[in-house]
């Protein structure tokens, strides 16, 4: 059974909508900004003006909407079409404690989703396990379509004591695989996909933006993140791939000292000419939107085939990563896509990758 994805949402700090977040992109726009509450740089979605307690449901229930109507499956019966969200971690602005299957719950009644649901959380793996999950349930033949997303408001007081208790957030703007890099600036946002049987969808001549051809999850270090965490993500990508090689690689790319090295050397050892493949981190632009942050990956890599462009590595100067991989730095560049790799490594250990190959209908 071949499965594809059929509609993009998405709401970030670079904007509200598909197109707009695209353009600004590969425009090299970027929504950090230094954050004088916190002391610290943060990327808000300035477009909603909303209270704290709303905002994560308010983004989900926007970007979900876009991705149906892009879709245009209002016409496939709710009880057909799975619903898969996640978030990294609780969402503290509620105004009282909640599990986390609450935002699942909330869309669950907006959206009259009738079938089966899944609420995930698995740091900054989240986003594409929701998309493994998605998978599965229509290839049981439970449905014909999922829903699979997440959305995370994340700067938060607590979680910014946390963070900066880790020492992972940068102290500048943030500068993935450059010589300078010190962390990542958190974001906030919400990313949704919905994934169908690519055959089902052809029959009521729905657009296919690219195939799922790979989606692997698995444990990649016994803590946060080990100087040998490289091997286990290699093993991680090679299973995604299975022999085959993409023409560009979204990259988790924190901008820490050891993600980006440990994901780098990975990827050297993954692929032969390892150079010759297009890599770059959108985390500069649009901050880390941690568990949003594979849906993000997923979203960019699906539009990079698309338009045959690669996005850009913001802020980057000189890298002290000697691998010799291409992070496309700074300006965007056209390039021949027909295939894409979305890497996501969470704190905790748990990595999830996802595969993707232009459909030959595009």
């Amino acid at each position: 059974m071949e499965l594809g994805i059929t509609g993009i949402g998405i709401v970030s700090p670079l904007g509200v909508g598909k197109e707009t977040n695209w353009k600004r992109l590969i425009s090299s726009e970027s929504q950090v900004r230094y954050n004088n509450v916190f002391d610290i740089y943060t990327a808000s979605v300035e477009d909603f003006k909303i209270q704290d307690n709303l905002r994560q449901y308010e983004m989900a229930k926007t970007a979900i909407s876009e991705a149906l109507q892009e879709a245009n499956i209002e016409n496939i019966k709710r009880d057909e079409i799975g619903l898969c969200v996640g978030e990294s971690k609780p969402n503290l602005f509620n105004k009282t404690f909640l599990f986390e299957n609450s935002l699942l719950e909330k869309l669950k009644k907006t959206f009259q989703c009738h079938s089966e649901t899944s609420s995930i959380s698995a740091a900054c793996a989240t986003g594409i396990l929701t998309i493994i999950r998605g998978c599965k349930l229509i290839e049981m033949g439970l449905y014909n379509a999922s829903i699979c997303g997440c959305a995370e408001t994340s700067i938060h007081p607590l979680y910014v004591a946390g963070f900066k208790n880790m020492g992972v957030l940068t102290k500048h703007e943030p500068s993935p695989f450059d010589m300078s890099r010190d962390g990542f600036a958190i974001g906030e946002g919400a990313c949704f996909v919905v994934i169908e049987n690519i055959e089902r969808a052809l029959a009521r001549k729905a657009k296919i933006y690219c195939e799922i051809k790979g989606a692997v999850s698995g444990i990649y270090s016994d803590n946060a993140l080990s100087i040998n965490s490289h091997i286990k993500m290699k093993e991680i990508i090679k299973r995604a791939v299975n022999l085959q090689r993409p023409d560009y690689i979204h990259m988790h790319g924190t901008g820490t000292k050891l993600n980006d090295y440990n994901e780098s050397k990975a990827v050297s050892e993954a692929f032969e000419n390892a150079e010759r493949i297009s890599l770059s981190s959108t985390k500069a632009a649009t901050g880390h939107m941690l568990g949003v942050s594979g849906m993000m990956g997923t979203a960019f890599s699906a539009l990079a085939m698309q338009n045959n462009i690669v996005p850009p590595t913001l802020n980057f100067k000189q890298t002290n990563i000697n691998l010799g991989l291409d992070y496309t730095p700074n300006i965007a560049k056209e390039k021949i896509i027909n295939s894409t790799l979305t890497l996501s490594f969470g704190f905790g250990g748990q990595g999830s990758t996802l595969f993707l190959k232009k459909h030959r209908s595009n």
